[in-house]
């Protein structure tokens, strides 16, 4: 992108205003666009050459960059889609550190699975959930217990409504939580969801990212979670 004026930046025909470079999320969302391969699973590059090894690649921003590039193809032409789509709290979820992201999806999977969890006995499952989604989303099951619960809308959007015992499932119903938290997001913006890792609940994330009557009531529930648990965030969304 290169800038037309100080009070504007040009991408592609439009001239789009630069006021969102001194929001808290600006970072973040130029990393999106530039850098789309910081996180991106591993599965994702089935071609990568034998000849460069993959850890100093990965280390590497430009080559980070360009490999981005190649997954993406349309990164110029998407880059004024995200831009625009900053603009809108709900699609700013999109723009969390990936590990602040997941962080978040384990703590919804908490939430919503606390009936299940609250009641395990054994210590297996105990290990098994503390595997999958952290101990400090387990450990918060027993204060999301004092919660109000989800919706009936919203846990029939997630695929919630017999309650999963699982923690895989418990996870992978959080991930369309985030997705419908954030609605009808561009199509530049799902395809850099679609290369984070891990791919399987990313993939699920973007596929949930849609208009719906449970998407208000998904994103008041990620916000309420991230004011509760991870403060220094909750200002990306006012």
């Amino acid at each position: 992108m290169q800038a037309s004026n100080p009070a504007m930046i040009a991408t592609e025909s439009a001239a789009i205003s630069d006021s969102w470079l001194h929001r808290p999320w600006a970072g973040a969302m130029m990393r999106c666009i530039a850098d789309p391969a910081a996180d991106f699973d591993d599965a994702i590059a089935k071609d990568w050459p034998e000849w460069l090894p993959r850890d100093p690649a990965r280390a590497d921003s430009f080559i980070r960059m360009r490999l981005g590039s190649r997954l993406l193809r349309d990164q110029d032409r998407g880059a004024s889609a995200i831009i625009s789509a900053g603009h809108a709290p709900r699609t700013r979820l999109a723009f969390l550190p990936v590990s602040d992201a997941v962080r978040l999806m384990c703590l919804a999977a908490a939430w919503t699975g606390v009936p299940s969890l609250v009641g395990q006995l054994r210590n297996a499952d105990v290990v098994a959930a503390r595997s999958v989604l952290g101990e400090d989303a387990v450990a918060f099951a027993f204060d999301a217990a004092l919660l109000p619960r989800p919706t009936a809308g919203l846990m029939s959007a997630i695929g919630a409504s017999k309650l999963p015992t699982g923690p895989a499932e418990l996870l992978h119903c959080a991930a369309a939580m985030f997705g419908l938290a954030m609605g009808c997001i561009p199509h530049a913006l799902q395809v850099r969801l679609r290369l984070r890792s891990p791919a399987s609940i990313w993939t699920v994330a973007a596929n949930a990212c849609r208009n719906g009557s449970a998407g208000e009531d998904a994103f008041h529930a990620m916000r309420r979670l991230v004011r509760k648990r991870m403060a220094p965030w909750s200002h990306w969304f006012d």
